[in-house]
């Protein structure tokens, strides 16, 4: 998920005077902290949606502590009225399920960022992939479903080595199984089925061919160019532990990163802070595949003195 201190870093460096920032949906562990926030000088309200629209592991969370004030979202109309009273300049989403809510309110306010219909590109692992395919980017093949018996028969018709079982929704709490065969999916499904329903509120899950042994986690800022358009830096990478024998050596940094730019352009990631996982396949020569991409939007005001100069270079940190 966003840390605190890169969605707080990145409102700063999108609009230096200090101002207060909505934070969507903040009952996932791990979203942006208040107190990271105030140390940049800028003030928080939580957006809390009602107890009806919220998936059912969160009915009854609270706001965390240390909120400047709590806006109780009914409706957008009001919820977008009581944020401009409040003077809020800048929309955070405060875990995976205050993404699709957060790029809708920042429409509302006139905030630049991504255009909320298509918020799912952000977060969900069957429509990134799809729009993947869509564009030739190589990514995993799968399918994307709530029904055991779609996934039986699209297991039929694309045999693979083995295959990965996870929610639709990235960042949900709720760990992907890895499955030799459908017996193995058979056994994992409905326990993934149902708590992926609790803590997203959708049943969906995202089934795929097993990705190459070799994992790796990119995490990476976007904000807007000196041209106007989104530029993506590459602000972190690491090696995750791998799930089988792994050859010696590993791909070169500057392929998962010109791969990973390739992705967050696909997924119309245009503000804010992302982190990507990817597998990387050597036996079939396909280089970087996406597994996953979780860009929680950090939309603020900009000003153009602080907009980072220069071309639209990867700049790798490992």
């Amino acid at each position: 998920m966003t840390t605190a201190p890169s969605a707080a870093a990145t409102v700063s460096g999108a609009d230096p005077a200090a101002g207060t920032a909505a934070v969507v949906a903040p009952y996932e562990g791990g979203g942006p902290s208040p107190r990271v926030f105030a140390r940049h000088g800028w003030r928080t309200v939580a957006v809390l949606p009602e107890h009806r629209l919220r998936p059912p592991a969160y009915r009854n969370a609270t706001a965390p502590a240390g909120y400047g004030g709590t806006v109780v979202h009914r409706g957008l109309r009001q919820t977008v009225k009581a944020l401009r009273a409040l003077g809020v300049s800048a929309v955070v989403a405060g875990g995976t399920g205050g993404i699709e809510l957060a790029e809708r309110i920042a429409w509302q306010l006139g905030l630049p960022g991504a255009d909320p219909v298509s918020a799912p590109l952000r977060y969900d692992r069957g429509v990134q992939a799809a729009r993947l395919a869509r564009l030739g980017i190589p990514a995993p093949r799968g399918i994307r479903t709530a029904c055991p018996a779609e996934a039986a028969a699209w297991v039929r018709s694309c045999p693979a080595a083995g295959y990965l079982l996870a929610p639709a929704a990235a960042g949900t709490p709720v760990d992907a199984v890895e499955c030799a065969d459908q017996g193995r999916i058979d056994t994992a499904w409905p326990a993934l089925w149902h708590a992926a329903a609790r803590h997203s509120g959708s049943p969906h899950l995202v089934l795929t061919e097993l990705p190459g042994c070799r994992r790796y986690t990119v995490r990476t800022v976007t904000r807007p160019g000196p041209d106007g358009r989104p530029e993506h830096v590459v602000t972190g990478l690491r090696a995750d532990p791998p799930a089988g024998p792994c050859p010696p050596g590993g791909p070169p940094a500057q392929a998962l990163g010109r791969y990973t730019v390739r992705v967050l352009d696909a997924l119309g990631v245009v503000c804010g802070p992302a982190t990507v996982r990817l597998a990387y396949d050597d036996t079939g020569g396909r280089g970087p595949l996406l597994v996953s991409a979780l860009a929680a939007p950090v939309m603020a005001r900009a000003d153009d003195r602080s907009r980072p100069g220069g071309r639209r270079d990867v700049h790798t940190t490992i």
